[in-house]
């Protein structure tokens, strides 16, 4: 696996027979081979983790398939050809590739991707997303309650590659969701993302976790090289 960010939530992983590209809504594109699969994966329609222009940017590529939240609807007739619409909490089969999707706690879905023996997992917005001071008791409750939820389907899973959000906006609460996803599913390798630019938040994770992060590889995002990142 070589992954590459791109911006905000936005990957590029390449395997060895495929592309996958995530939430990709701005930044520059790396080159690809336009001979290799190519899957576009769009976790919801917030404007920061969707444009429109995906279904223009790889005409040029053999063979491209667009796997969509279904919040996500291409105004063009031709892009919904070549797209599939995804619900929460269903399994789907593409050929060789697996996904699995989880209702995100925002909009949209998180997914767990299967794809030659390896376990992929993009959270899209999935988050324990609660906010000191803006909700009420009864609003903390039901967004701890729907979050766990979620994750808790994913318990004991082995997963290869996890993209997670660790958001310096929630304050004291920035590692709520990103510690309890480690604590019940252990991924090998670990990239924080929709971290708003505001990076040195992955160091004062790591800081704060150290034995949690015990043989798990958490990436420093913003320093992954242009030519990417090796996984194994």
């Amino acid at each position: 696996m070589n992954l590459k960010y791109i911006y905000h939530s936005g990957f590029l992983l390449e395997l060895d027979s495929a592309y996958m590209l995530f939430d990709y809504y701005m930044g520059q594109l790396p080159d690809m081979d336009k001979d290799k699969k190519l899957y576009v994966f769009v976790s919801h329609s917030h404007g920061d983790h969707f444009n429109e222009d995906i279904f223009q940017l790889f005409e040029d590529h053999k063979d491209v398939e667009y796997i969509l939240s279904s919040d996500v609807v291409p105004k063009r007739q031709e892009d919904a050809d070549r797209s599939y619409s995804l619900e929460a909490n269903m399994e789907y089969y593409f050929d060789e590739l697996g996904v699995q999707t989880y209702m995100s706690t925002d909009l949209g879905l998180a997914y767990m991707i299967s794809y030659k023996g390896m376990t992929i997992y993009h959270a899209g917005d999935l988050n324990w997303w609660t906010w000191v001071g803006f909700e009420t008791e009864e609003e903390f409750e039901e967004l701890t309650r729907n979050f766990k939820k979620e994750i808790d389907k994913m318990a004991g899973m082995e997963i290869d590659l996890a993209m997670v959000p660790l958001d310096p906006r929630q304050a004291e609460r920035f590692d709520w969701g990103m510690k309890y996803f480690i604590e019940k599913t252990k991924p090998r390798h670990l990239v924080p993302m929709h971290c708003w630019n505001k990076f040195e938040v992955i160091d004062k994770f790591r800081n704060k976790h150290s034995q949690l992060l015990t043989a798990i590889n958490l990436v420093d995002t913003d320093k992954i090289p242009m030519e990417g990142i090796a996984l194994d």
